[in-house]
Formats: C-alpha cells, sequence, structure tokens
C-alpha cells in the first residue's frame, strides 16, 4: 500500500496520544480524532491500533538496525583507532536520530514507558555489541559488559530525554563515548 499522507497524520496521531495516556486506554476513536480522519479511512491503512503500534515500532528499529549494522561492519573491518573513532560517530548519529524523533522516544522511554519495545531494543543490541566484542580482543565475561554498557547507555538516554534534550547530540554522544572509554577491558 502506498503510504499516503493520511498514513503518517494517524502514526504521528498515536505517539501525541501516547504521550498523555497509556496504549491500552487509547481507542481508535481517539486516533482518528487526534489525526482528523474518518474511521473508515484509519481501517483503509490499519487493521486496528496494534497493527499501527506495529508500524510505527518497526519504522524506528529498521533504521536502529541499519544503524547498528554499518556501526558492527565498520568495527569488524578496520583498525582499533578508526573503531574507536566509529564508535563515536555511531553515537552521534544515534541521538541525532533521538532528537529528531524525540517526542516518539519520549513517549516510548519516559512519559509513557513501553517496556517490550524497549527490551526490543536491549535485545538488537545486545546482539549487535556480541558481534562487535568477537572482532575485539578477547574480554572475560563479555555478557556481563554488554549488559552493564546497555543499561549504563539506556539510563544517559532517559536522562537526556527526561531533561528535554538540553545537551546537543554531540554532547550526549561525548558522554556516552567517555563512559564506554573509561571501561576497562
Amino acid at each position: 500500500m502506498k503510504k499516503t499522507k493520511t498514513y503518517y497524520q494517524i502514526c504521528k496521531a498515536l505517539i501525541r496520544l501516547l504521550e498523555h495516556h497509556p496504549f491500552e486506554a487509547i481507542t481508535i476513536k481517539e486516533i482518528c480524532a487526534e489525526s482528523g480522519v474518518h474511521r473508515s479511512t484509519f481501517y483503509a491503512h490499519f487493521e486496528d491500533k496494534y497493527q499501527l503500534f506495529e508500524v510505527i515500532k518497526q519504522f524506528h528499529m529498521k533504521r536502529y538496525e541499519r544503524l547498528m549494522a554499518s556501526t558492527t561492519y565498520t568495527i569488524e573491518h578496520s583498525d582499533l583507532e578508526t573503531t574507536k573513532s566509529y564508535i563515536l560517530k555511531g553515537f552521534r548519529l544515534l541521538f541525532k536520530y533521538i532528537l529528531r524523533y524525540k517526542s516518539f522516544f519520549q513517549t516510548i522511554i519516559v512519559t509513557n514507558t513501553q517496556p517490550v519495545l524497549i527490551r526490543d531494543y536491549m535485545k538488537f543490541t545486545q546482539h549487535t555489541y556480541t558481534a562487535i566484542l568477537k572482532s575485539l580482543p578477547e574480554m572475560h565475561r563479555s555478557d556481563y559488559f554488554i549488559h552493564y554498557t546497555i543499561g549504563g547507555e539506556l539510563a544517559i538516554i532517559y536522562k537526556w530525554l527526561s531533561n528535554d534534550c538540553q545537551e546537543t547530540p554531540d554532547e550526549m554522544a561525548s558522554i556516552l563515548n567517555a563512559n564506554l572509554m573509561k571501561t576497562k577491558r
């Protein structure tokens, strides 16, 4: 199906509603009112609100996967210095992306936390970090290091979003990068 302006209006309407209401409490009627479309138009694009949320989730996951795949490829095929600079670049891209879609990320991480979606991001990040660590010198108990790192990164992202993204993406990337590089492996 061709994605129209209406399709995106409906997606944005759900995100705006999630800023103030739990997902389970949001109705199709509210989504239609918020997006300015009729129910029949909603159903021409989506089966139900669950499919709509899945579409939004997949939109962001695909972009995150591309960023992680690019980072992994570069790290696996580069020397250590190039890897370090690329990790910083990857963090910059991540924070720029989060800022661009700030309302979505504030909603799912801070305002109306979506644990399943956050776990999906964490799981994908874990797989990516595991692949990255295979190309670096061996580390004792890398599984714990990965969970520690992801938890810290999520806490930093949460704090940034909670403070309405006061720092620039470059500042946040530097903070994340500095914390990662301080960790003794």
